[in-house]
């Protein structure tokens, strides 16, 4: 088996990202909320005002700000989002959507699972906690 042929399914699903709408509604949420923060970051604005009016919940903007920065610090490189009014996933927001769904459920170790090899084991703690929070809260 050469490389090629093992690793063309990865990259044959590279090749097709995955669609925004065919996501969970909390999915959808947290990378439109990784959208508006990139936003604010590259205007050097405060993004809390539009995370606040977007979910119409102060704390849980919060919390979603604090999320961005847990995952600023501990994601491997710089974390990828696509334009506001892209309607398909980079490959960081697809994990993102892994992610917020597994914290929908309660399910750590499909959590785990979907960013073994990506980030760092002894920081998958406090990416756990930093993502319950905010999903908690978007009920």
């Amino acid at each position: 088996m050469t490389a090629l042929t093992r690793f063309a399914p990865t990259i044959a699903a590279l090749a097709r990202p995955p669609a925004l709408h065919a996501q969970g509604a909390a999915a959808q949420d947290l990378v439109q909320a990784f959208r508006l923060c990139a936003l604010a970051a590259r205007d050097r604005s405060d993004p809390l005002p539009a995370l606040a009016l977007r979910m119409s919940n102060c704390e849980a903007a919060y919390a979603v700000h604090d999320l961005v920065q847990v995952v600023i610090r501990v994601w491997p490189e710089p974390f990828v989002v696509g334009r506001a009014c892209c309607q398909r996933l980079s490959p960081d927001e697809a994990t993102l959507a892994q992610l917020a769904d597994a914290g929908q459920r309660r399910d750590r170790d499909a959590f785990g699972a979907a960013i073994k090899g990506l980030i760092r084991a002894d920081r998958h703690e406090r990416l756990w906690d930093a993502f319950t929070h905010p999903l908690m809260l978007m009920r």
